[in-house]
């Protein structure tokens, strides 16, 4: 059987390492393409602390910008050398690196790399909170890093269409290599379908919102759109979860109908109760984001076969289907746009419970992680990095 590592410097069972997304790769490739070896963690803990006293106490009072030393040519030279270690202690047919870049652009290897990410740095640099405010060198240590990661992978896997582009566009990866597959949900217990489909909907409109980030998830329109709906005649509640208006804006948000949740842990009983209680009683997940990615939150909402209502932005069209299992409003769309596109498909009774059916059909088709890592043997299989069927022979590169 094809030996599989997997290389990442942080802990891949650690289900809050990438959001949970390196935990719902391992354990799909596990039961997909079979037994997969960690290979991290792999911590700089060092060198970090020490690039981040440099920022604080040099770089940036001098220049009032800051310097990404994580995400750093002498960082991935470091990752470079470790895994380089490893790898030759134990061989490996096939190594999947997913949000990886400064761990594999230097790392010398014969084994096939997947490089799976949700972005390229082009489209995060000041455009995302973490990526503002950077030394230019930084930028360009950056994009050389990303573009290095890119080279050196025999396959780049991408959750969005709008990652896919910016690879080859920006950075001028060979296309014959570069693919498309949607994350999946992390919801680690998502409902049977008979459960989705005998949903009634009642006089009240429930508005979810799951995301760590109140500014960038567009947690302010999300509560001028519940208002908005209130002001309209629809009862409608809003709650969320993850994210709280900053201190200083308390005042603004004290609707009665408007609940905070800081935080649920998925992997504490009573806390996924209570999520799972808020995905089932939901009509609508709202997340007018800002900037996006890949919003895993919209897989786990089509599990329990809730419409989302978000913002055409990022990677969220290979997600959402318009129309279909969710509606994508224009970045500038203010509260009360989206609580009349809310309205008009809270009245229309018919139109919602297709909607509810074609999420959760979304979900078992595409938007779940056995589906995904399908996809990725299918890929693999076609470039000959995989064998075709289970015959136990090694691989041609072995």
């Amino acid at each position: 059987m094809p030996r599989i590592g997997f290389l990442t410097s942080t802990d891949p069972l650690n289900r809050r390492s990438w959001s949970g997304v390196h935990y719902s790769i391992f354990r799909a490739a596990e039961r997909v393409l079979g037994p997969v070896t960690a290979l991290g963690p792999v911590p700089m803990t060092w060198p970090i602390r020490i690039g981040n006293k440099l920022n604080q106490h040099l770089i940036t009072p001098l220049t009032g910008k800051r310097y990404h030393h994580a995400w750093s040519v002498v960082l991935s030279r470091l990752y470079a050398r470790r895994f380089a270690r490893q790898l030759q202690a134990q061989q490996f047919d096939l190594l999947l690196a997913p949000a990886s870049f400064t761990e594999i652009a230097y790392l010398s290897t014969t084994a096939p790399i997947v490089y799976i990410e949700d972005s390229t740095l082009r489209q995060l640099i000041d455009f995302y909170p973490g990526l503002m405010g950077l030394l230019n060198v930084s930028k360009q240590e950056l994009n050389h890093i990303e573009k290095r990661a890119l080279d050196a992978a025999s396959l780049v896997c991408y959750s969005s269409e709008w990652a896919a582009q910016s690879a080859i566009q920006d950075y001028g990866a060979d296309p014959a290599k570069v693919v498309v597959i949607p994350f999946g949900a992390n919801y680690p217990s998502p409902p049977v379908r008979a459960e989705v489909a005998d949903k009634v909907r009642g006089a009240e409109c429930r508005l979810f919102l799951l995301g760590g980030e109140w500014g960038r998830k567009g947690g302010a329109i999300a509560y001028d759109a519940m208002v908005a709906l209130n002001e309209m005649g629809v009862p409608a509640t809003l709650t969320v979860v993850g994210c709280a208006p900053p201190v200083h804006e308390a005042a603004r948000y004290q609707h009665p109908g408007f609940t905070t949740i800081p935080y649920l842990n998925m992997g504490e009983p009573a806390d996924l109760a209570r999520l799972d209680m808020l995905f089932r009683t939901a009509d609508f997940f709202i997340l007018p984001s800002r900037a996006e990615c890949a919003a895993i939150a919209f897989a786990d909402a089509n599990s329990f076969g809730l419409p989302v209502v978000t913002t055409d932005v990022g990677g969220i069209a290979s997600f959402v289907e318009q129309g279909k299992t969710g509606l994508m409003l224009p970045l500038s769309a203010t509260g009360p746009d989206f609580a009349a596109a809310i309205l008009a498909l809270f009245q229309d009774e018919a139109t919602y419970q297709q909607m509810r059916a074609a999420a959760r059909q979304r979900y078992e088709t595409v938007l779940n992680w056995d589906q995904w890592a399908t996809q990725l043997r299918r890929e693999l299989v076609n470039r000959k990095l995989w064998p075709p069927v289970d015959t136990g022979l090694p691989l041609a590169h072995s």
